[in-house]
């Protein structure tokens, strides 16, 4: 009698994961996925759980700008003479 009882919730558990599991697939390639909340509340709560793991979130990359010109080169020079007001010819 007992054991039957716990057979009977483990399946009641089984088949609810499996239904929740077959929900979310589905759920995720909507533009409600993309756009709400729960993205960002199951975001922060693998961060945090993560934490106690010993995983941490690594900071977004830095995008390297530089800007390069070639060797000896001069100053750009104003396209349009009206530009170069005090520049002499």
């Amino acid at each position: 009698m007992g054991w039957s009882i716990v057979i009977a919730i483990i399946a009641v558990l089984s088949l609810a994961g499996l239904i929740l599991f077959r929900w979310f697939r589905a759920y995720r390639y909507t533009e409600s996925w993309r756009k709400g909340e729960l993205r960002g509340a199951m975001l922060g709560l693998l961060v945090w759980i993560g934490g106690f793991f010993g995983y941490r979130l690594p900071p977004p990359p830095r995008s390297n700008v530089t800007f390069t010109a070639g060797k000896g080169s001069s100053p750009p020079r104003p396209p349009l003479p009206q530009d170069a007001a005090d520049e002499e010819d």
